[in-house]
């Protein structure tokens, strides 16, 4: 039977979570060059100053590094808060290309 599917768990074909927080981590530092070293607790907006058209180059490169693609339709700031929460969010609604 298997076991029951929890609503926070990840699609089985997600991509591992910390593949998601390196890769995230290591293109926020490239696009953003910030002065700390970026961690799941950094605040996106507050700490680095994302912007709403860097984060749409950022989930594009995401998607093209992990060849997967977000679903971005519940996507909004609460969800992205922290690089900790938008990986969870990430995770939870991508699927491979």
């Amino acid at each position: 039977m298997g076991r029951p599917v929890l609503e926070h768990d990840a699609p089985a074909d997600a991509p591992p979570r910390d593949q998601v927080v390196d890769r995230l981590t290591v293109l926020l530092t490239r696009m953003l060059r910030p002065d700390a070293p970026v961690t799941e607790q950094t605040q996106l907006m507050d700490d680095l100053g994302l912007s709403s058209s860097l984060g749409l180059e950022l989930l594009l490169s995401l998607e093209d590094e992990l060849e997967i693609q977000i679903d971005v339709d519940e996507l909004d700031e609460d969800r992205m808060a922290t690089l900790g929460d938008l990986a969870d969010y990430i995770t939870a609604n991508s699927t491979p290309r």
